[in-house]
């Protein structure tokens, strides 16, 4: 009978660790620059976990990201368009460097959307 109450908690835990990072949002760095005008630069980080694809459920992702910015900064009520979307990619570490602040990948870098409010 013991077997089964360890096996049970067990995997209450199992749970709980991954309800913990379902609501974790740490892949989210982000910047917001407000512009003249309604004008608005948008930059998002992404990694191997968020690649940079235009049209798939990542890129849906950074969108949504956009528009709750957006809200949260109270602009573009009236709905915005997106002029300019560019993937930056920092420069890569040779292998011996010393580690940076903050690890990127081969497929990492900035997501950035320049856009303006309608």
């Amino acid at each position: 009978m013991r077997a089964p109450a360890v096996g049970l908690v067990i995997s209450a835990l199992s749970v709980a660790a991954l309800a913990g990072c379902a609501f974790n949002d740490r892949v989210r760095i982000q910047s917001f620059t407000p512009g003249a005008n309604g004008s608005f630069v948008y930059s998002v980080a992404t990694n191997t976990v968020m690649t940079p694809n235009d049209d798939g459920a990542a890129e849906q992702i950074r969108r949504d990201w956009l528009a709750e910015t957006l809200e949260q900064q109270g602009r573009c009520r009236g709905g915005y368009v997106i002029h300019r979307r560019t993937l930056v990619v920092p420069p890569q570490l040779l292998a011996l460097s010393p580690p940076p602040d903050e690890l990127t990948f081969g497929n990492g870098g900035d997501v950035v959307y320049s856009g303006t409010c309608l």
